[in-house]
């Protein structure tokens, strides 16, 4: 199990992008720019809740591969 945050800033796509904290992404936004998520076995679980709060959500390129959509 892996503790993921969603970042609250939209990026330029529109796109709120989980990441997981487990791991030292480089882009992993400040404190002040997370929504915490929870535990999830995966990120595509870590999706899914993200998804509650946030229209459009993406995995992290680096961090969140299996749930990054190009």
């Amino acid at each position: 199990m892996a503790r993921y945050i969603v970042d609250k800033t939209q990026q330029p796509s529109g796109k709120h992008i989980i990441h997981n904290l487990n791991t030292f992404c480089p882009d992993v936004p400040d404190s002040q720019h997370q929504k915490m998520l929870g535990m999830f076995p995966t990120s595509r679980a870590a999706l899914r809740e993200a998804k509650k709060h946030f229209e459009l959500v993406n995995g992290c390129e680096k961090c969140s591969r299996d749930s990054y959509v190009p």
